[in-house]
């Protein structure tokens, strides 16, 4: 049931107290779908730390998961469009002295009061409902605006219309034709989102002039990385953003068809200074008025998925590259331990991606240029001093997607992971190289060998390049090894024996064509040219020899004509009439020769006479 809202006649939700209003959804849920914004929740503790706000607006069911980041005695109002969310997030603020829930469209919100703090994300898609009136983004930072004191904040984030996401991808967004999707081309709302140079005159517009501006990545809906528009031009920060926001794309795409390697692509669109005009969406914060207090923003925030894992971390980078590292869910302990798996709060080591240099010197089909790296690669895992009796335990995850790029030397990228049990040099060797091996060829990437070659076939020919001879023995305990890990980061120790036959068989089958889902089309195409062109060298082979073929046969055709013109002729006739009794007379002859020959000698005379006759004759 819905109605407008009005001084007289305001309905509430029995269960959670929820004023409806219209364009509530009843049967529908958003955070069914939806993440904590991790990431977010940092730039709103920065926003109330640098004023605490008098009473806070979340709007919009990504921003409401984020009431417990607001002080409990502080006012706070949450609006959200479906009532099974307003129930779930009415628990959430049940600690807080003052929560009011709304239930319905940003059209028709009327609080009757205004907020300093104003936190609005998802856009206009998630702030109205089907029964709402449609507005535009610059209609929707309108009334986000009149909502908002002097002096007050506004967190929001914009999708951008012309992010790298929709360059890469080779499909539409999958929500769009979904139920998610109804609001495209729906009366009032716009028919694209904006470009970079708009974002500000259209702020200013409202009276908000920008504090803060974030690249927000992977998506819109998605805030695994956020990056400050200043970041990627300190050359402290610049190497960090590009390795992040190329792991979150990386991620982000796994199970969705590309145009082109997302990593490659943000690591130019970062070199190039280009992230915050090429970023999917961003998150801003803008302030209303003259004389709002400075806030201190960071310059990198990572929060990494699956935020009810208690294995996942948050890592906040200051403008000055200093770090710090915490639990996703706001755990006062610094470690984390299951089994043989251990996980601390270390901060980021700085460097490029080894793995994209990898794979770029593989692009090139140069043997050389590859079997420097692996044999560098190779050294540093085998270097005693590196690997000491303190950081052995580490040497596990030190696989090429995890290990970055420093001048001359190669660190590890993360080092909270441990594994309890040192693993040798040749085995953590085994490990990188058959995880690159598996990326690799599932991307569809470039490289010098064979079409059909396997993971594990490769994994052998990367490490006779660095000189060890990789057998099937060390390939099965190492894969044993990641099955456990992988195990015990899922709670799942007893799906170790699926985890293991899984990964054998990753390593065991060629994969001539790359799953659709894990290679760009870029890629595929030059797969297909590979292919093509072997092909045509096969198709060449075959044309030459039933040319052979058709020559040969010609000449048979030719000898048997003059064979017929022979037996033809009278001559042949006559020798063959006159041949045909004196060779039946010889037959019976010879035949009655035997037979008197086998009557008169003893028995065993002729295999005897044999015998003799062959070794005279030797």
């Amino acid at each position: 049931m819905t109605a407008h809202l009005s001084d007289q006649d305001i309905q509430r939700d029995a269960i959670s107290g929820a004023r409806i209003l219209v364009g509530d959804m009843l049967m529908w849920s958003d955070l069914d779908s939806l993440d904590v914004p991790l990431a977010a929740r940092e730039i709103v503790r920065a926003a109330i730390g640098a004023k605490r706000p008098r009473r806070v607006l979340l709007a919009g069911p990504r921003a409401g998961l984020l009431v417990d980041t607001v002080p409990a005695d502080v006012p706070v109002d949450l609006l959200v469009r479906a009532l099974p969310d307003a129930r779930t997030l009415g628990d959430r603020a049940g600690l807080h002295r003052s929560a009011e829930l709304y239930c319905g469209g940003l059209d028709v919100f009327e609080p009757g009061h205004t907020y300093d703090l104003v936190v609005a994300l998802g856009g206009p898609e998630r702030l109205l409902g089907p029964d709402s009136e449609g507005l535009t983004d610059a209609q929707t930072i309108a009334r986000l605006s009149a909502l908002l004191d002097d002096g007050g904040r506004l967190v929001l984030d914009l999708a951008n219309e012309l992010g790298f996401t929709d360059l890469v991808s080779a499909v539409p967004d999958a929500t769009l034709e979904s139920d998610a999707g109804w609001h495209v081309g729906a009366h009032g709302f716009g028919s694209r989102h904006l470009f970079a140079r708009e974002r500000t005159p259209l702020l200013q517009g409202e009276g908000l002039h920008l504090e803060a501006c974030f690249a927000a990545l992977p998506t819109v809906d998605e805030h695994r990385v956020l990056v400050h528009r200043e970041a990627p031009r300190d050359d402290r920060l610049r190497d960090q953003v590009g390795f992040q926001a190329g792991l979150a794309m990386d991620e982000h795409f796994s199970a969705t068809p590309m145009l082109r390697e997302p990593r490659n692509v943000v690591e130019r669109v970062v070199d190039g200074g280009l992230l915050d005009e090429l970023s999917p969406a961003w998150l801003v914060v803008a302030a209303k008025g003259a004389g709002v207090a400075a806030a201190s923003y960071p310059a990198i925030v990572v929060a990494e998925p699956e935020a009810d894992s208690r294995w996942s971390t948050v890592t906040v980078v200051a403008p000055d590259a200093a770090q710090s590292v915490s639990w996703a869910a706001s755990r006062a302990d610094t470690e984390t331990s299951e089994g043989t798996v251990a996980r601390g709060l270390v901060p980021l080591a700085q460097g490029r991606s080894f793995e994209l240099d990898l794979r770029r010197a593989c692009a090139t089909r140069r043997h050389a240029a590859i079997r420097t790296r692996v044999r560098r690669y190779a050294a540093w895992l085998s270097d005693n001093q590196t690997w000491t009796t303190q950081t052995a335990e580490q040497r596990f995850f030190a696989t090429p997607a995890n290990t970055l790029v420093d001048g001359d030397d190669l660190r590890l990228a993360d080092r909270s992971w441990r594994r309890t049990g040192v693993v040798s040099g040749e085995d953590a060797l085994v490990r990188g190289l058959r995880d690159f091996a598996r990326r690799l060829l599932a991307s569809g990437s470039a490289h010098p060998w064979r079409v059909t070659v396997t993971p594990d076939e490769l994994t052998v020919t990367l490490g006779a390049m660095a000189g060890a001879t990789v057998t099937t023995a060390m390939i099965a305990r190492v894969a044993r090894i990641e099955a456990e890990v992988a195990a015990t980061v899922a709670g799942r120790p007893e799906d170790i024996e699926e985890l293991l036959a899984r990964n054998l068989e990753q390593g065991q089958f060629a994969r001539d064509l790359p799953a659709p889902d894990e290679i760009g089309f870029r890629e595929l195409l030059t797969h297909d040219r590979v292919i093509s062109r072997e092909l045509r060298e096969k198709n060449g082979q075959v044309k030459w020899l039933e040319g052979t073929l058709r020559h040969r046969d010609r000449y048979i055709r030719s000898l048997e004509r003059v064979i017929e013109r022979y037996e033809d002729t009278l001559t042949y006739r006559a020798v063959e009439a006159m041949r045909a009794p004196r060779r039946i007379a010889t037959e019976k002859a010879v035949a009655v020769a035997k037979t008197t020959a086998q009557d008169a000698l003893p028995p065993g005379a002729l295999s005897k006479a044999r015998q003799l006759a062959a070794r005279m004759l030797k």
